[in-house]
């Protein structure tokens, strides 16, 4: 089977038609129930190292979760499955997010920078949720960065409400695995700020 450098994948159909569920990558999703909330990391296992831990963490029990995660031996698991998010249409992912007014993408980034790069559409969630890293001492950016999310087609923002959040976690942060605090920043605010019921 040819391989193909993932600047060239337009679509998942284009990573199902090269690559092997099951051998070159796998999917999991678990509904949230009522919770309207999915934890989703698209470049998860090998593509973006530590992604697809941290999403279960935030997901926990409470939320919906899908991860997509390379799995292949050699090096080239980012190479060749990194599906831009604006044009990760994943079928299962599509079907969770349909559900669910929140979406929180766990991506991760390789330059030095901040701990957590914030994207998404959903600008005031996305600031609570600084403001809360921040309390947790780990350092974000809102804005100024090359990671905005802010493409209405970018998987964070294909939930019903079409606004997500998009996490970006620097290298340094997840190879250092100190994620408790990040997991319980994030939790905190959607039990609050998303879960909370109306008066």
């Amino acid at each position: 089977m040819r391989r193909l450098p993932s600047d060239d994948l337009r679509c998942y159909g284009d990573v199902a038609a090269r690559y092997a569920e099951g051998l070159d990558y796998s999917i999991h999703v678990r509904s949230g129930g009522r919770s309207g909330v999915a934890v989703i990391a698209p470049h998860g296992g090998r593509i973006e190292g530590c992604t697809s831990e941290i999403a279960r963490l935030i997901a926990g029990h409470d939320h919906g979760l899908y991860l997509f995660e390379g799995m292949r031996a050699g090096g080239d698991n980012f190479d060749c499955l990194h599906l831009a998010s604006r044009r990760f249409d994943e079928p299962r992912v599509l079907d969770l997010i349909s559900q669910c007014d929140t979406v929180i993408a766990v991506h991760g980034y390789a330059a030095a920078g901040p701990d957590v790069l914030m994207g998404g559409l959903d600008h005031p969630l996305k600031q609570v949720i600084a403001r809360s890293l921040e309390e947790h001492g780990i350092s974000t950016l809102v804005d100024g960065h090359r990671f905005p999310g802010t493409d209405p087609l970018n998987v964070c923002n294909r939930g019903r409400s079409g606004r997500g959040v998009q996490l970006e976690l620097s290298e340094e942060f997840r190879r250092a695995r100190q994620w408790t605090r990040l997991a319980e920043a994030v939790r905190g605010i959607l039990e609050t700020a998303v879960r909370q019921p109306p008066e």
